[in-house]
């Protein structure tokens, strides 16, 4: 409990005793005691370490005989004051602060004192309603903010994995290079994406350039300028879901492109496509 709240309640008792109790033994009794308790209390907060181990029990040692000796029913919810600073940290505290309340209760009111127990136990158990509360604001915060990490960390490991796989796919890639023909790197293509199929035509210079997949056919065409005319590749796939992969095209793109280091052109005038290669 802090030095101020401490200071309240020996304001509280000394102030009640010169006031208000007419013995004088009683009186003197009551101010002493106000006195070590503020004493200890400056002492704990000028050297914590001195009352460290008892720091959130020796209040109970001044306060029950403060509010006894007082013979003020509303003196005993003091002893509720070290609870509500220390629960729900603590449930030894709060256990001796709520059981102390409803002792001098029914010793000062008789058994109407036991009506009040429930409003002692809300009053002692109010406050950490709002601890509760913001410590479960502060766990939510923080784990969203795990959540959004998580999600970027998982994205970004995706990132990587893919990276990863197109690299692997890319240095498969350049092995196949090492075919002396292009219908082994043809059929190397083919065993690598496991196609049914690849075949290169010869186009006219005036085909198109644009990249085709068919779908009913299940059929991927990529033009490749060579350096005497043009030609096309066409890969024949399995299923047509894999035409919707983006990464499998921009592979085979790049396996088409790579066929004019084997292929510089077609010698024929063609009148029309022809098939020139097939694997």
């Amino acid at each position: 409990m802090t030095a101020g709240l401490r200071f309240l309640l020996f304001f509280f008792f000394t102030t009640y005793a010169l006031f208000y109790v007419s013995d004088y033994i009683t009186k003197a009794v009551i101010i002493v005691l106000s006195a070590i308790y503020i004493t200890l209390s400056l002492t704990a907060y000028f050297y914590p370490w001195t009352l460290k181990k008892i720091k959130d029990y020796f209040d109970y040692v001044f306060i029950l005989p403060l509010a006894f000796l007082s013979g003020e029913p509303v003196a005993v919810l003091s002893l509720l004051v070290p609870a509500l600073y220390t629960f729900p940290k603590s449930l030894v505290p709060f256990l001796i602060s709520v059981v102390s309340t409803c002792f001098l209760l029914w010793f000062n009111l008789g058994f109407k004192g036991l009506l009040f127990i429930p409003l002692v136990l809300a009053l002692s158990i109010s406050p950490s309603s709002v601890d509760l509360l913001r410590s479960l604001q502060k766990e939510r915060k923080y784990i969203k903010k795990l959540r959004d990490s998580y999600r970027s960390i998982q994205s970004d490991l995706m990132s990587l994995e893919k990276e990863k796989r197109e690299k692997e796919r890319l240095l498969e890639l350049f092995k196949l290079l090492d075919r002396r023909t292009p219908e082994e790197y043809l059929k190397g293509i083919k065993e690598m994406y496991g196609l049914r199929a690849i075949k290169v035509l010869a186009l006219k210079d005036n085909s198109t350039e644009e990249v085709l997949a068919d779908y009913q056919k299940m059929v991927f065409s990529v033009p490749v300028k060579l350096e005497q005319g043009k030609a096309l590749v066409v890969f024949y796939v399995n299923h047509p879901a894999e035409l919707m992969d983006e990464s499998l095209k921009k592979e085979l793109i790049q396996c088409a492109k790579l066929l004019s280091l084997y292929i510089a052109g077609f010698e024929d005038n063609l009148s029309k496509e022809q098939v020139k290669i097939a694997v």
